[in-house]
């Protein structure tokens, strides 16, 4: 009887445990849109977006400007991307060593990487392995090179996280040995050339200019389907465009089981994605409405225990907010163990075989500059 209720027990404080790590978590997570017909210049802007606990929208890659071209149909929008940046290194130190000529004055953005023992700038989506520096403190020499192919920002991101940056280098010495430990790689140092920088902080290097060169950037759907970034005057009257939430939802057009899903996630982005309040459910309702037709379903981060009955996300957090199709939980025995989200039906919560292979959702978090 004592070692049953010991488990019972342990259950019920584990239940309690994530479901109020459930109820603490941030109701802003998921990127969400707003628009309206207002003008204004790009600082009117960037106050009205601000009052709401927005900011002017940061366009991560095509996918993004498509959405967009689709949902501010007929208009010209503001976007938080403005000429004010200063090169420095990824740390924050002034770049008082340079060997790199590369030119960013027509609005390109280039990521400094050194290749056959010389400073070599590509475009900052490109994956590539990287060298990060040690904490503050530590042996300035101790650099680690990370062999695992990544975006300049991915890069900066993973070396804050496990180490303290990229590299930055300051004079030929310190350049010789990181060039020594690079082992005759191509990898990412900590430079960024771009004098544009996105409002939010967004580390984005989505460009797609038209236009002359002035100081803001706005976007127009009568281009088509086509996002085109042209540069204003930041005192010229446009619409207001603004967003908030700091992941992204990733459509994945792979037809894949639900623990498919659930690696490529994992390996591609963040994980499969969690639909945690009624915020993260309009975010997702707000994003397939722009970019999907038809009535594909698609594997979210639901899946049920099979031992106790209870639905979960992925990382075993409890499910509290739900959307499930007719109001109804899906119950053992006669359940499917994972889950769906089907547009056509109201983008309402289903259960299926965890074994059909169907397309499914990521959430990616946003990488911010002033991390």
């Amino acid at each position: 009887m004592i070692p049953t209720m010991t488990v019972k027990m342990a259950l019920v404080l584990l239940l309690l445990c994530l479901v109020f790590v459930h109820f603490t978590f941030p109701s802003t997570r998921l990127r969400y849109f707003s628009s309206n017909e207002t003008e204004g210049s790009w600082t009117d802007s960037l106050t009205r977006c601000r009052q709401n606990n927005e900011s002017p929208v940061t366009l991560y890659d095509e996918e993004d400007g498509m959405f967009t071209m689709k949902f501010i149909y007929g208009k010209s929008v503001w976007l938080g991307l403005r000429k004010v940046r200063n090169i420095t290194w990824s740390d924050g130190s002034p770049v008082t060593f340079n060997k790199s000529s590369v030119d960013v004055t027509n609005g390109t953005q280039r990521c400094q990487a050194i290749e056959n023992n010389t400073w070599k700038d590509y475009d900052c989506s490109t994956l590539k392995y990287f060298m990060c520096e040690p904490v503050l403190g530590t042996n300035i020499t101790n650099y680690t090179l990370v062999e695992i192919n990544k975006t300049w920002c991915q890069a900066r991101e993973y070396c804050r996280y496990k180490h303290y940056d990229l590299v930055s280098i300051s004079n030929d010495v310190q350049n010789d040995q990181v060039i020594e430990k690079g082992n005759n790689r191509s990898f990412w140092i900590g430079l960024m050339h771009d004098e544009w920088e996105w409002e939010d902080k967004g580390c984005s290097s989505f460009r797609k200019w038209i236009g002359p060169k002035q100081c803001c950037c706005a976007i127009q759907s009568n281009y088509g389907l086509d996002p085109k970034m042209r540069r204003h005057d930041c005192l010229h009257f446009v619409c207001l465009f603004c967003s908030r939430g700091h992941v992204r939802i990733k459509v994945i057009p792979i037809e894949s089981t639900w623990e498919q899903a659930f690696d490529y996630c994992k390996a591609k982005h963040t994980r499969l994605l969690w639909i945690e309040s009624v915020e993260d459910q309009k975010a997702v309702v707000q994003w397939l409405n722009y970019t999907q037709g038809g009535d594909r379903r698609f594997w979210i981060g639901l899946r049920q225990s099979r031992v106790f009955g209870f639905w979960i996300w992925a990382n075993e957090r409890m499910v509290g907010y739900s959307n499930w199709k007719n109001n109804t939980q899906p119950e053992l025995p006669l359940s499917n163990h994972c889950g769906v989200i089907t547009p056509s039906d109201n983008y309402t919560w289903s259960d299926e075989n965890c074994l059909f292979p169907l397309h499914f959702l990521c959430e990616e978090e946003i990488y911010f500059m002033n991390n």
